[in-house]
């Protein structure tokens, strides 16, 4: 991961670059950008691991990702769909023998919330990429594919 910092009085132009660095944030009178591992990297300041967790609660960037996430998520199942699934699992899975009906009930209730899952993992693979600097479009559906999907 190549992060840096540089102040906002003193930015880096990337305008000139073959391959653009990914802007993460702006803290504090910062820019945060993500830089791809082969690209150079104008000096500027280094960025500690632990303030990644900081850059994450204020990156425009990953705030997209995650709100496509749950527009997906939402395409998929509403929030009641979603809880009685839940619901389904858990009354269902306490039961020692199960109808058809009631087989049939807890196998979509589990595919449902498996579909929800990988697109909640494909999600942080994404926001990963992003923050190791390689630009993903998260607005295609390809971006979204998983080999568990």
């Amino acid at each position: 991961m190549k992060i840096r910092s540089y102040a906002n009085g003193k930015a880096v132009r990337f305008a000139e670059s073959e391959i653009a660095p990914i802007h993460l944030a702006e803290i504090d009178g910062r820019n945060y950008y993500a830089f791809a591992e082969k690209q150079d990297i104008p000096s500027g300041g280094k960025v500690a691991d632990e303030d990644i967790e900081l850059i994450y609660k204020h990156s425009q960037i990953i705030r997209q990702v995650k709100e496509e996430a749950a527009r997906r998520i939402l395409n998929i199942a509403p929030p009641w769909k979603q809880q009685n699934a839940l619901a389904d699992i858990y009354l269902l899975g306490k039961l020692e023998k199960l109808d058809e009906q009631q087989e049939k009930r807890l196998q979509k209730a589990e595919q449902l919330l498996l579909k929800i899952q990988n697109i909640r993992q494909r999600s942080d693979e994404i926001e990963a990429s992003l923050i190791n600097g390689i630009f993903v479009d998260y607005f295609t559906a390809q971006a979204w594919e998983s080999d568990n999907a």
